[in-house]
């Protein structure tokens, strides 16, 4: 339900930037036949600026329900997150996809 990019321009040279996106829920939410489990929600975006070795920077993208999330950048630096979100009647029932477009500032705060 995660995924994780380079954030570097294309033609840029390597920065040790990384972002990483996932559900970052952790209170045990639904308790299917197998035990308590996390529902997926609070997608959040976050940035590493020395190749992972420490995560400095996060931001709330979809605060409801969100599952799998695929990143991309863009050869002008801009990030693109589409990812899964809404429900429809179950846990995993995805209702929508939705395409978000921010830069490194914006998971910053800035």
């Amino acid at each position: 339900m995660a995924s994780l990019i380079r954030a570097d321009a294309p033609g840029e040279a390597p920065t040790g930037r990384l972002v990483f996106a996932n559900p970052a829920n952790l209170e045990k939410d639904f308790a299917p036949a197998s035990g308590p489990a996390r529902a997926r929600k609070n997608l959040t975006v976050r940035l590493s600026e020395d190749d992972g070795r420490t995560w400095s920077h996060s931001r709330v993208l979809e605060p409801g329900p969100a599952g799998y999330s695929d990143l991309a950048v863009l050869p002008d630096g801009t990030i693109l997150c589409l990812y899964e979100c809404g429900v429809v009647d179950r846990m995993y029932d995805d209702k929508y996809l939705r395409l978000a477009r921010f830069g490194l500032d914006w998971v910053r705060g800035a």
